[in-house]
């Protein structure tokens, strides 16, 4: 049986790439109605979907997922978390939930390992705690905590890409 977190990851992908091939309408396509259904059959829980050209908004009862193709930085972002400036964003997965619990996902190209030092750095002087995990030469991990939020950078090396997971549990 294929877990709930794995059906999730199929679901993203599937609904990233819908992203370039359907444009909002005043009504449910068949796109929606179909992710809504495999959500629902993977999580259990009643989902609303809406796509857009770029923009995929998914929301559950406490929760709200919204996929972005885009190349900027969340002006969400809480201060507190520098922006990662190199290599470029290819798209950006948020998630508010109940109370002030919320991820940011920031998909990035064109990195390489030393823009992963400088960020850690960086991190440290706006008082972040830090822990880099490197697995040789073809990529590792950066973690980091603040508070209530924490970070977990996925890099890999060989392919110059990552993803940034920040989030915030009080």
């Amino acid at each position: 049986m294929v877990s709930e977190r794995k059906w999730i990851g199929i679901m993203v992908a599937f609904l990233t790439l819908s992203l370039s091939l359907v444009s909002g309408c005043g009504k449910k396509s068949s796109q929606e109605i179909m992710a809504e259904k495999a959500l629902k059959q993977a999580t259990g829980k009643d989902v609303d979907v809406k796509i857009q050209e770029g923009k995929i908004q998914i929301e559950a009862k406490g929760s709200k997922t919204e996929i972005t193709e885009t190349t900027t930085w969340p002006p969400e972002m809480v201060k507190d978390v520098p922006q990662f400036t190199a290599g470029k964003i290819k798209r950006v997965v948020k998630t508010h939930e109940a109370g002030d619990a919320w991820t940011f996902n920031i998909f990035l190209d064109g990195i390489n390992g030393d823009d992963i030092k400088i960020y850690a750095a960086t991190l440290k002087e706006k008082g972040w705690k830090t822990d880099i995990m490197q697995m040789g030469d073809k990529g590792g991990s950066l973690n980091g905590e603040k508070g209530t939020m924490g970070l977990n950078f996925m890099y890999n090396l060989e392919r110059n890409e990552g993803m940034l997971a920040v989030f915030n549990r009080p």
